[in-house]
């Protein structure tokens, strides 16, 4: 009698070996060690977010630190995604959830660009807020806090997103998906009451301020946004696979 993978290639059937259910799960192998491997994205944007968030409370400090370790962060992703896509594209992934992985890899990668654009843009704001006008360092202050508390958001978001990928049954990668759900909202809904209070305040502040204002609110909303959209995608395949 020939091995049971002898019998893959020959295209027959293994008698009380291989059936259907058993070739489904060789199948799913594949991707569900992608999904895991993906988790290594989590503690570096963790990390990213956290050096962000110390960037938030220091302000007019030396913000220099804090902006090269999120540029170490976000280099680290890049080696990550390279290593990922290639074995999705060299390795056992069925061809139909392809494309999906990639754009996973591409979503989680873009947490750590995300993060090294809002750090960047918090250290060059850093020293030109001891020349604003009361009014324009006011903003900063309220906006600053509630950046602070969409960052804490986003973390929470990240334990969901790794439970996403790493859950066993879809019902888990379901509920997850739908926890950052709401966090997302909420984040939303803080977002245009930021920018509402932002435009009630424009004529007051400096020009450059309420830009840096609302380019942040919309970079940090898109962080759970991405959040979201990786849960959305992880379901996608693991649905893909399971069928």
């Amino acid at each position: 009698m020939y091995p049971a993978w002898q019998y893959f290639y020959k295209g027959q059937a293994s008698p009380g070996v291989v059936n259907a259910d058993f070739l489904r799960r060789l199948l799913v192998v594949g991707e569900r060690s992608v999904l895991e491997e993906m988790t290594e994205y989590i503690p570096l944007s963790k990390e990213a977010s956290e050096c962000i968030r110390t960037m938030l409370s220091k302000r007019e400090q030396d913000l220099k630190p804090e902006n090269e370790r999120v540029r170490a962060l976000e280099r680290q992703a890049d080696e990550i995604s390279m290593k990922i896509k290639h074995e999705i594209t060299s390795g056992a992934i069925s061809s139909n959830v392809m494309d999906n992985l990639i754009e996973l890899v591409e979503k989680c990668d873009d947490l750590l660009d995300q993060s090294y654009y809002i750090s960047r843009e918090i250290k060059r704001m850093g020293p030109r807020l001891k020349v604003q006008n009361d009014a324009s360092r006011n903003a900063v202050d309220h906006a600053y806090t509630v950046f602070a508390n969409m960052i804490e958001i986003h973390l929470r978001a990240l334990d969901h997103v790794r439970i996403a990928f790493t859950g066993r049954q879809i019902a888990e990668v379901q509920a997850a998906r739908h926890e950052i759900e709401k966090l997302e909202e909420q984040v939303d809904e803080m977002k245009d009451n930021l920018i509402d209070s932002l435009y009630e305040m424009s004529q007051y502040v400096s020009y450059i301020v309420f830009l840096h204002l609302t380019e942040l609110t919309h970079k940090i909303d898109d962080l759970l946004d991405d959040c979201e959209d990786i849960a959305d995608l992880v379901q996608t395949v693991r649905l893909s696979v399971t069928k």
